[in-house]
């Protein structure tokens, strides 16, 4: 049984392995790629290049990736801030309550987290456009705050269910009103959800293509992941310098979650505890 059972986890540790590989591979390749010339690109874009020059990244920097990159950091801020705010407040009532109603409320919540947002880019683009706020970082913070607090919700109501009702009974006898309990005592100890919940919006807002690239289209107001599509011509476009905006794109996400990881992984489980 114990050898079988090593097999088991040699087959096991050999898959992850290779798919880590598989999914880190292209990776390497860009970021290689962000140090080639434009000539070395196209004759040898599995190769080494000659020499780390950064010539790339200044040219994808001098096109506005700086711009792009503070665009990002403001909506994935705001947007996160939003989702985290109105999330918890609607949680701890959700969860503090008795009320069919609530409960009722509670299933609709849940209903339009299943809601994929490609269902509704057309009415959600129209809505959008009519409030004359196309071409507006609000135009993208006001839909990913919608679509990310059913999600966060979900989580917060889980966690505020196991929470000790003991500390916020005796916040009630010394006088503190619900309003104060959940500012004073019950938000400052539920540390780990909120970390959980705002590393995994964080993550998607920061990577999201589709609505940014409808309701954004002048240059100024762009994020990262539209932005960097000015690199890229009609006819021909420079690899090199597309390959460095990725990289300084995946850059700050990816140093978020090294030092976060641990919550991370626990918001994708579900938990945040």
């Amino acid at each position: 049984m114990g050898s079988r059972f090593r097999w088991v986890l040699v087959l096991l540790y050999g898959f992850v392995s290779l798919w880590s590989l598989f999914v880190l591979l292209p990776t390497a390749w860009m970021v290689i790629g962000a140090f080639k010339t434009k000539r070395e690109f196209f004759l040898d874009p599995l190769g080494l290049p000659a020499s780390f020059a950064p010539d790339a990244f200044e040219r994808a920097w001098g096109t506005g990736v700086g711009g792009f990159l503070l665009n990002s950091m403001f909506v994935t801020a705001l947007s996160v801030l939003v989702i985290v705010v109105v999330s918890a407040m609607a949680a701890y009532v959700l969860a503090r309550t008795d009320s069919r109603w609530m409960r009722l409320v509670y299933l609709v919540i849940v209903a339009g987290f299943a809601v994929p947002v490609q269902a509704v880019i057309i009415p959600l683009y129209q809505m959008v456009s009519g409030a004359g706020m196309l071409n507006s970082l609000f135009a993208i913070v006001l839909p990913y705050a919608a679509y990310g607090i059913p999600f966060t919700i979900i989580l917060f109501y889980a966690f505020f269910l196991d929470f000790p009702k003991e500390l916020e009974e005796a916040a009630l006898l010394d006088g503190c009103r619900p309003v104060k309990t959940f500012f004073h005592i019950v938000l400052p100890l539920m540390g780990p959800a909120v970390a959980s919940a705002a590393i995994f919006q964080a993550v998607f807002i920061w990577n999201e293509f589709l609505l940014a690239l409808l309701m954004l289209t002048k240059p100024a107001v762009k994020t990262l992941t539209v932005g960097i599509l000015q690199l890229g011509g009609e006819f021909t476009s420079d690899w090199a310098a597309i390959m460095a905006g990725l990289s300084i794109a995946v850059l700050p996400i990816l140093t978020i979650f090294i030092l976060a990881q641990k919550y991370f992984v626990r918001s994708l489980a579900g938990l945040g505890k």
